[in-house]
């Protein structure tokens, strides 16, 4: 068992106590989905080819490493499954996933 707890999105600068999510917050959260359901570690890890978004994202990376942690430690044969994909107070996601074996 491998466990990372840390968050897609987690901008406490950005906080939000009305229910929106920063249109950031979805664009973030939704291409790191899209690139873990493809297994494209390499984008996910790619701090320059993430730019601007990842830096708005993530002010530091210390809540976006274990996610990569849990990916880098799957292969092709697991299966993927997300668990929660809520985004609170409009800058930090929420997202849960598993690798599990088919």
């Amino acid at each position: 068992l491998i466990l990372g707890s840390g968050n897609v999105v987690h901008n406490l600068r950005t906080i939000r106590t009305d229910g929106q999510a920063h249109d950031f917050a979805v664009e973030f959260d939704t291409l790191f989905a899209d690139l873990l359901e493809d297994r494209d570690l390499n984008a996910l890890s790619d701090v320059k080819g993430l730019g601007n978004l990842l830096r708005v994202a993530h002010p530091t990376v210390d809540h976006y490493m274990p996610t990569l942690t849990v990916a880098g430690a799957s292969d092709e044969k697991d299966e993927l499954t997300f668990m929660t994909d809520a985004i609170d107070l409009g800058s930090i996601s929420m997202r849960s996933f598993v690798f599990h074996a088919a």
